[in-house]
This record gives structure tokens, C-alpha cells and sequence, in this order.
């Protein structure tokens, strides 16, 4: 009796031994499934991010590359080296500030692209190899562009400053110019009766015998008051108006250079044929009767 109840003691020991066994290694295999899922999924989301992160990255190496070429193109056709801009109107010149406004705007929002990388690195939970180096040569190939871009940036207001004083002075030159080709340009007239004349003094008599009645000549005075004379542009205006029937004109010129008419109406005309010739002597007086 004994002998039997020992063996069905150590049966039932194999059995409860056998059962925390099995329980012991399902659980064991449980864990390995759950990890090996687990290393997988991060395997998922690594190589995920990975490629999410070259994306950016080659993103904004194409915008660099572009702003490259671009700042190239700018420097040979824009700016020019040392010498003088190229551009010829305000036109040109607006649109190459613009360019250099849009390349630099693109090298911030690449900056802002490149400091979004990083935040994600930051928070992703492991490193990949050459990543972070890769990232810091992206930021030195930005930060070279940036200076390059400023530097030109720097030129081409200094030849701005340049060309604003160079524009400045030509434009002194031609006011000078103009002044002066007015001056040329310009011719005194009078008119009024030989009474008149005298009392303002723009006329005399010279010469002559018993007190000048006799044989006399009438003559402008070269002291006359200027601003009894009207200005007239001796290229421009041919004709002029006169209140009155025209007895004389001094100083004297040749009748074939002008032609005195007289019209319909009250007053006469004066025409000037040969505007050349005719105001080799810069002042005119008509007199009338």
C-alpha cells in the first residue's frame, strides 16, 4: 500500500513539473514572438524615417544647386565682375535685385527645412550612421550660398550707390546743357511807338545836324532796361504779333531775312525767314507808328 501511494506521489510530481515547464517555455516563446515584432516594426519605422530624411535632405540640395546655378547666371549677366553693372534701364536692374531677394528668400526656407530635419532626429530613438554629418554638410553648403549671396547682394548695392551718383551728375551736366541751349536759344524782343521807346530809353537818335533833326539815326541803346524785353525761342517761334503797322525794326537787318505784313485787321505780323541769320543780334525792337 505504501509502495503505491509513493508512486502516485511522484507521478503526480512529474505531472505538475511537466505542466511549469511547458507554461514556462510558452511563455518564452511569447516574449520572442512579441520582440522579434517589435524589432521588426522598428526596422519599418527606421528605414521609413530614413527615407522621409533623404527626401528633405536631397530636396534641399536641389534647391541649393538651383540658387547655385542661378547666382551664377546673376554674377555673368548681372552684375559683372569688377566692372560696370550690365543692366541698362531701371527694369533690368529691378528684376536682378529680385532674383537675389528670391534666392535668398529660398536659402531661408531651406534653413527653416534643415532645422525641421534635425527636430526629427532629435526625436527619433536611434542614430543612423553618416546622418548627422550629412545634415551639418547641408547646413555649411547653405551657410556658403548665404554668403555668397550676400556678397553679391553688397555688390550690386554699391553699384547701385555708383550708378545713382553717375546718374545724378549726368543729369547735373544736362540741366547745365539745357540751361545753356536755352540760353543760345533765346532772343529779346520789344515793340512799342518811337515815343515810347525813347521814354523807356531802349531807343535814341545819333548823329545828325541841328540838334539831331536833321540826318540823324535812330538806334537801340545797348544799356536798355531787360525787362522791357519778352523772351522768344529763336528756333521755335517764326512769327510776331504786332499791335500796330511796323515802321522799323533795329538793329537793322537785311529785308530778305524777315516780312513785315500788315493784316486786315488793326496790327501787323512779323515773319522771320531766316531765323539763323536773322538773330545773329540776340535783341529786336519793332517800332510802330
Amino acid at each position: 500500500m505504501r509502495t503505491q501511494l509513493a508512486v502516485v506521489a511522484l507521478c503526480a510530481i512529474f505531472v505538475i513539473g511537466c505542466n511549469n515547464n511547458k507554461e514556462e517555455m510558452q511563455k518564452q516563446l511569447t516574449d520572442a514572438q512579441n520582440a522579434r515584432t517589435s524589432l521588426q516594426q522598428d526596422i519599418i519605422d527606421r528605414d521609413a524615417y530614413f527615407e522621409s530624411v533623404m527626401k528633405s535632405v536631397n530636396e534641399v540640395y536641389t534647391d541649393l544647386e538651383k540658387a547655385r546655378i542661378k547666382e551664377g547666371v546673376l554674377k555673368k549677366n548681372g552684375a559683372g565682375l569688377e566692372g560696370a553693372p550690365q543692366y541698362t534701364n531701371a527694369q533690368s536692374r529691378d528684376r536682378l535685385i529680385q532674383n537675389i531677394n528670391e534666392i535668398g528668400s529660398s536659402l531661408q526656407e531651406n534653413r527653416k527645412r534643415v532645422a525641421a530635419i534635425q527636430g526629427r532626429m532629435k526625436q527619433f530613438k536611434g542614430e543612423i550612421a553618416g546622418l548627422n554629418t550629412l545634415v551639418e554638410n547641408l547646413k555649411a553648403s547653405i551657410l556658403e550660398r548665404e554668403q555668397s549671396i550676400t556678397q553679391l547682394q553688397a555688390k550690386v548695392q554699391g553699384l547701385q550707390a555708383t550708378m545713382a551718383e553717375k546718374t545724378k551728375l549726368l543729369e547735373e551736366k544736362e540741366g547745365t546743357i539745357g540751361d545753356q541751349q536755352r540760353t543760345l536759344n533765346t532772343a529779346f524782343y520789344v515793340i512799342g511807338t518811337r515815343d515810347e521807346l525813347r521814354k523807356k530809353g531802349i531807343i535814341s537818335d545819333e548823329g545828325g545836324f541841328l540838334w539831331g533833326l536833321l540826318g540823324s539815326t535812330t538806334i537801340m541803346n545797348t544799356s536798355a532796361d531787360q525787362s522791357n524785353f519778352t523772351p522768344i525761342d529763336k528756333t521755335k517761334d517764326q512769327t510776331i504779333q504786332v499791335n500796330g503797322r511796323i515802321q522799323e525794326i533795329l538793329p537793322r537787318r537785311n529785308a530778305d531775312l524777315f516780312a513785315a505784313t500788315q493784316k486786315p485787321e488793326k496790327g501787323s505780323e512779323l515773319t522771320i525767314m531766316s531765323p539763323g541769320k536773322f538773330w545773329q543780334e540776340n535783341y529786336l525792337v519793332i517800332v510802330t507808328d
